[in-house]
């Protein structure tokens, strides 16, 4: 009952305005109603105040019978058989009967206590029974109205509700999705950084091994301090680029060269955190290490229209001429591919060859969203 009660509560709380503009139409159109009667000839004298406030008097007591309308709809519903739908026409009918006849004792009552009747009060309500049949018709089909207008707000109320569910589902399970996926650098990253160190001191290279270390400790904090955040500034990202560079780049002695070129204006547009460092560790797999001479790592970043455009290049070995991203795609271009997807509906990413230059070069294309940058 209390449950109810605060159902009510919420629900006229949020909807008087709906009931409100109903009550207000059904007076207008007592009055169209009454206008007609005196332009056909059917009464020759309107009393307009009288009218008015009978109107008025009628949709307050239909305001109060409402409440009660309400709650018989919370008792019933959800509607979901014939069985319901027979108890819904049941009470609506009492309703419309019960609420015909109240409204026509009160107006009577009223209309007495002003000296309107010179008859005795029992014999003018004797008289008044042949219109209660068609005053009662018209309330069964208002509390049909009220229903029908108490279930679409109903109805919409749950399709909302539905919706936003569905709407935190969706954003669960992609958030959750895009943990997974971020997940999957670190032992991939992890692995290929400790391999080459232990290579390091099977060489007795222990110096170097002992700054890559530290080197990998350092990217490893950064990381962990940007773990729960998928979306970073791109300086920010740069940053993390850096430290990674680093560590390759004591594997490649001298023989490995970094570019890197970013316009100031796009510095600050976020990007998913650690999305270019899978692309990098695939240049240098598939690209650098091929290379006995110099190795070059290029990387851009610039504004094309609306979209923030990255280009990640290298030299090495070109893509074959039948080479698609799709059947080609390993671990880190698959998780880079699906994290985009899962944050931008509007983005793209490729690999492709500069013949002029000679050099593969990995584009992402996403919208430019502007980000403040971390204190840390």
């Amino acid at each position: 009952m209390a449950e109810n009660i605060r159902q009510s509560r919420i629900f006229f709380k949020k909807y008087w305005t709906v009931f409100a503009g109903f009550f207000i139409v059904q007076i207008l159109f007592d009055q169209i109603r009454t206008s007609s009667f005196y332009i056909t000839g059917t009464t020759g004298y309107i009393n307009w105040p009288s009218s008015i406030l009978n109107s008025i008097a009628d949709y307050t007591l239909w305001a109060l019978v409402l409440v009660f309308l309400y709650r018989a709809y919370l008792r019933i519903s959800p509607i979901s058989g014939r069985k319901s739908w027979l108890q819904l026409i049941v009470v609506a009918c009492i309703a419309g009967l019960t609420q015909a006849l109240i409204q026509q004792f009160i107006s009577l009552t009223f209309f007495d206590l002003l000296g309107r009747f010179d008859k005795p009060y029992l014999e003018v309500i004797s008289e008044s029974m042949i219109f209660f049949l068609p005053s009662a018709f018209r309330g069964i089909l208002v509390v049909f109205m009220l229903f029908t207008l108490i279930a679409a707000l109903d109805f919409y109320d749950r399709f909302r509700d539905e919706q936003l569910v569905a709407a935190e589902l969706r954003s669960e399970l992609s958030k959750s999705q895009l943990e997974i996926l971020q997940a999957q650098l670190n032992p991939h990253f992890l692995f290929n950084a400790l391999n080459t160190i232990s290579m390091m001191v099977r060489n007795k290279k222990e110096r170097k091994a002992i700054s890559m270390i530290s080197s990998l400790g350092d990217l490893l904090r950064t990381s962990l301090q940007m773990e729960a955040t998928q979306m970073i500034t791109l300086k920010e990202e740069l940053n993390v680029v850096t430290q990674y560079l680093e560590i390759e780049r004591e594997r490649f002695n001298d023989r490995l060269q970094i570019n890197v070129k970013i316009d100031r204006e796009v510095e600050l547009c976020g990007v998913p955190n650690m999305i270019l460092q899978p692309i990098l560790e695939n240049a240098f797999k598939y690209g650098v290490s091929e290379n006995l001479d110099n190795a070059l790592i290029d990387i851009r970043a610039k504004s094309v229209e609306e979209m923030l455009r990255i280009e990640v290049r290298n030299n090495g070995n070109l893509l074959s001429e039948n080479w698609e991203m799709n059947s080609n795609k390993g671990i880190g271009l698959n998780n880079v591919e699906k994290r985009l997807s899962h944050l931008f509906s509007d983005y793209s990413f490729d690999l492709s060859n500069d013949e002029k230059e000679g050099l593969v070069v990995a584009t992402i294309d996403i919208p430019k969203i502007q980000l403040e940058q971390n204190a840390n």
